[in-house]
């Protein structure tokens, strides 16, 4: 209350002593000035000095945020832990996926073995595992808000890349001539530089990474990536989807005819992975479904996807027994596309919305950073358990088992090997920044 009076009592004599400097003014200029415009002259300029003061007040305000900005750290963008799940789930269905194999399913083909039926399956479950490992590296490199420089490009991404393929097509090719005995010391060259067949996804990924420069200027913009993205579709999905169907029903006049017709295009631009590369970052920023009726409605349509092609895929090993048939399972296909991208929305939404605790996002961290050197070192598993453990499809540690008991245990055997040595390794000082 007493800063109150006090304030009144300095407001009256402020006014006292702008009334007696009023006073003190020139006579002359008063009898030339009209009272009137005197009267707004005044009023003019107090509101000036009230402005000015006003101005001052909020420069120092704005010069004292500006200092807390700059005093404040940057804030983090924040991790996206639903994708570091969905790359755990991805890397773990594709070691199922490589553990029993198209060779398993063949001979069990070949052996008229019922088992086959649930390696198919299997199979089929399993399929979105490579594509959705290229929509997750989309998200990530083509978003134009992160700083992109050609240093960074080469020795950072690439160059990572590049060093892991040499290592483990190193390993690979002396295990080939040394350990397996398929080959002789003078093949060692042609091992390395061809690689494992299983390598090719690290040549797909560094392709998709040399022409992510042009894929970013147009990331952010959602017509042209739409439109992108439906030449993906129609070129890259489509038609190889329908060149399969052709295949499938023997349509062999139709089949030639529209090779001979894709051909003349010489179309290449817009086909196999770089579909699901753009894609990736594309259904992050772009694609928000709030409406929980169209998201279970879409999840309801991926899951009748993966039946039905899984049914087709039946069906046609069931009427030729004896060939493995990938025409509706193929990384390319329609229905593995769709299946994929549900797969992909439905950890955006539903696993995105779920508030991790400090110990769960410490171990997704920890087990997402292992999954590329998982997938390296799961063939070679694969190969060594097979050999000399007597651990794989159809049996364990010399206890024989049916396919469709023994290719889960088989695959979970690798996983839990593979994550050791990923883990082993990551804490090898070198090998952690150049082989994983």
């Amino acid at each position: 209350m007493e800063e109150v009076k006090n304030n009144s009592e300095n407001g009256v004599e402020n006014e006292n002593n702008k009334i007696e400097k009023t006073a003190s003014i020139p006579n002359f200029v008063i009898e030339i000035s009209d009272p009137k415009l005197n009267r707004e002259s005044n009023a003019t300029s107090e509101n000036t000095l009230n402005e000015i003061d006003l101005d001052i007040v909020n420069n120092k305000k704005n010069n004292i945020e500006k200092e807390v900005n700059i005093n404040e750290p940057k804030k983090k963008s924040k991790r996206l832990y639903w994708a570091d799940c969905a790359r755990i789930f991805s890397t773990v269905c594709i070691i199922f996926l490589h553990s029993t194999g198209n060779a398993c399913e063949k001979t069990l083909l070949k052996r008229n073995d019922l088992n086959w039926i649930f390696v198919c399956c299997y199979n089929c479950f399993t399929r979105f595992g490579v594509p959705m490992f290229v929509l997750l590296s989309g998200t990530f490199i083509l978003d134009p808000s992160k700083k992109f420089s050609f240093k960074k490009l080469f020795r950072h991404n690439i160059l990572r890349l590049a060093t892991a393929f040499t290592f483990w097509s190193t390993i690979n090719a002396l295990l080939n001539i040394y350990v397996y005995k398929k080959k002789q010391p003078k093949d060692f060259f042609k091992l390395f530089f061809v690689g494992e067949e299983y390598l090719w996804f690290i040549f797909m990924i560094i392709g998709c990474y040399l022409i992510s420069p042009f894929l970013r200027l147009f990331s952010d913009d959602m017509v042209l990536s739409r439109y992108f993205l439906g030449l993906c579709v129609f070129w890259g999905s489509f038609i190889p989807t329908l060149t399969n169907i052709f295949n499938v029903y023997k349509l062999t006049d139709a089949k030639d005819e529209l090779n001979t017709w894709v051909n003349r295009w010489h179309y290449h631009f817009t086909l196999e992975f770089i579909g699901y590369y753009v894609a990736g970052y594309h259904i992050v920023k772009h694609v928000n479904i709030k409406s929980v009726k169209i998201r279970v409605t879409l999840y309801l349509l991926g899951l009748m996807d993966l039946v039905l092609f899984t049914y087709l895929t039946y069906r046609q090993e069931l009427k030729n027994k004896k060939r493995y048939s990938k025409e509706f399972r193929d990384n390319y296909t329609l229905t593995v596309a769709f299946y994929t991208i549900v797969l992909f929305i439905f950890f955006k939404h539903e696993i995105g919305r779920i508030e991790f605790s400090k110990r769960a996002i410490k171990y997704i961290s920890k087990l997402s950073s292992l999954t590329f050197g998982m997938y390296l070192v799961h063939m070679i598993l694969k190969i060594v358990l097979s050999k000399y453990a007597h651990i794989k499809q159809e049996e364990f540690l010399g206890v024989k088992l049916s396919a469709k008991i023994g290719c889960p245990i088989f695959a979970i055997t690798i996983t839990i090997l593979s994550l050791l040595i990923s883990y082993l390794l990551s804490i090898t000082p070198v090998l952690k920044n150049y082989v994983l």
